[in-house]
């Protein structure tokens, strides 16, 4: 089975296509960056490759069979990437990405090169887009998580809450336990980027508050 331009050339635009796709990925130092977007796309656009060239050659052969596979190996990689840390989930756009990029790599392999540039193309603006109009939202609607060590005066949680109150934050969640030396409170916010850093400027001046940590 000699090998032919078209195929080469095949390989090539998957090998593009992933770095151009993983770019966004390493700028903003995600796990699977400019490698690893490349192999996957590579290794998917071979693999598709393979599967048609052996059908041209084994008339009882299922081309799609290793194709078919190839979605389940990404899966597990895209597995991989999703991590659980501090009840939130993260990865999850990593392991999107990976999935699309085998994809695209499948397109390329299939020779779908209009395929294969489209969504290479709106991959990659969805990608750069999405993650101004994150930074942007995020300025806007923040998630905060508090731990917040008290000394033992009555009155400094209700201060604190009122100190919330006036940042203009939402509080989604209080939990308050019995320290050795005071008050344990874990507050989970949510509001804008500044007046959270206001209210934390705030925290830290106040006398009652021996210690404090952003989650």
């Amino acid at each position: 089975m000699p090998i032919e331009w078209s195929d080469i050339l095949r390989l090539l635009a998957a090998t593009v296509a992933g770095a151009v796709i993983g770019f966004e990925r390493e700028l903003y130092d995600k796990p699977a960056g400019f490698r690893t977007n490349i192999m996957i796309c590579l290794g998917a656009a071979l693999f598709t490759l393979l599967s048609i060239r052996v059908g041209e050659t084994r008339a009882s052969s299922d081309v799609t069979r290793i194709a078919a596979q190839i979605v389940t190996g990404v899966g597990f990689l895209g597995a991989g990437a999703i991590i659980q840390f501090r009840g939130s989930v993260i990865g999850l756009t990593t392991a999107a990405t990976i999935w699309l990029v085998a994809s695209v790599g499948m397109a390329f392999g299939a020779g779908k090169y209009t395929l294969g540039v489209v969504v290479t193309i709106l991959a990659t603006a969805v990608l750069f887009g999405l993650s101004y109009a994150e930074d942007y939202i995020s300025a806007w609607r923040t998630a905060a998580h508090f731990e917040i060590r008290l000394d033992a005066s009555p009155e400094v949680s209700d201060a604190v809450k009122q100190l919330i109150r006036d940042a203009r934050v939402r509080c989604r969640s209080w939990a308050i336990t019995k320290a050795e030396e005071g008050f344990t409170v874990r507050a989970s916010l949510l509001g804008p980027e500044g007046k959270l850093e206001e209210l934390q400027g705030e925290l830290m001046a106040n006398e009652h508050v021996l210690s404090l940590k952003r989650l």
